[in-house]
């Protein structure tokens, strides 16, 4: 089978992720055409009124894309997820470049953010002036002028026009300087400081979910496990999983892959399935890989899929999936020859 057929199979469309918020868990598919340059993908970001960047402090668009070379992690299934490194191994890309001259089918698209240091600098002099106006009495040139105070003159005044006096009276006893002691001021301000403090780490989460509808890459971590709670659930509990030797099937559901395989495999020089096949220790892509597992599968979730209890196996011509599983971790391979 040629590159041409299966482009001509899947209807000259070709799906990658793209990773939103800069959240291993907010990979989301999409589908382009095999002409689309990595400009269009900035479509995205205009029309979805959402916030797709990593935090408040970054412009709204990107200013550009990268493709993750990490080669992955190959599941005992022949899927390929993305590692912990999927954005620290990653090869820059024109707007201009065509995405199918760069990406295989499933690769990680990362967008680049740019700092947007103007918000930065607003929301330091905002939480400084909120610092300042809760400065202790007995430190502050200016004492009772924090914001509390000024709610509690609110307050008061709107106690006043109520005709409750004696309540407005004690609110504004609360205002008076130094009424309390240093000691609980100190306490008070410590509190502020500790609040204002975990204010800034708003850089490290995201701040508003985008609540996408698409297809999500499943994280290493969700698909371990749920492959072993399906596989112990097939097995008729943990207790007889054990007994059937299938803990380190369960504990390694596949394998992390090296420099040159999965994602890492050049687009430049591509194989086919049997030349693949000749060498094991290598899992290299080839896009009769892809037609001959997405055909298994279609088939799989169209009949078997039926029985919850029906396990998956891998397509006859995909045994190259359980000879490189056998082989082992490519991390484990290299420390192997260092020793």
């Amino acid at each position: 089978m040629s590159v041409d057929d299966v482009i001509d199979a899947q209807d000259a469309r070709l799906e990658v992720y793209m990773r939103m918020n800069d959240d291993s868990e907010k990979d989301y598919c999409f589908s382009v055409g095999i002409n689309d340059t990595f400009e269009s993908l900035m479509q995205v970001f205009h029309t979805l009124k959402l916030s797709l960047r990593p935090n408040a402090f970054y412009h709204q668009i990107p200013s550009g894309f990268k493709v993750s070379t990490d080669p992955g992690y190959l599941t005992v299934y022949g899927g390929l997820l993305y590692t912990d490194d999927a954005t620290k191994n990653t090869k820059n890309v024109k707007l201009t470049d065509k995405i199918s001259d760069h990406a295989w089918p499933g690769q990680l698209i990362v967008p680049v953010w740019e700092p947007k240091n103007s918000n930065k600098f607003i929301v330091l002099a905002i939480l400084a002036f909120w610092l300042y106006t809760d400065l202790p009495d007995v430190w502050s040139p200016t004492p009772g002028i924090c914001l509390t105070n000024q709610i509690s003159f609110i307050i008061a005044a709107i106690l006043n026009k109520f005709e409750l006096k004696e309540a407005a009276l004690d609110m504004i006893r609360e205002t008076a300087v130094n009424r309390s002691s240093f000691t609980a001021q100190m306490i008070f301000f410590a509190f502020h400081v500790f609040k204002l403090t975990n204010l800034m780490m708003l850089r490290e989460i995201n701040l508003i979910a985008i609540g996408w509808t698409g297809s999500r890459k499943a994280t290493l971590e969700e698909y371990k496990e749920y492959f072993r709670d399906t596989e112990v659930k097939k097995l008729g509990g943990i207790v007889k999983a054990s007994k059937m030797g299938m803990f380190e099937r369960l504990k390694n559901p596949g394998v992390i892959l090296g420099e040159g395989e999965g994602f890492d495999t050049p687009l430049t020089d591509v194989k086919s399935l049997k030349q693949i096949e000749a060498n094991p220790e290598k899992f290299e892509l080839t896009y009769e890989y892809y037609a001959d597992i997405g055909e298994y599968f279609e088939n799989y979730l169209s009949t078997q899929s039926k029985n919850a209890n029906t396990d998956i196996k891998i397509s006859e011509n995909m045994k190259i999936v359980e000879a490189r599983k056998a082989i082992g971790d490519a991390k484990a391979k290299e420390d192997k020859k260092t020793k």
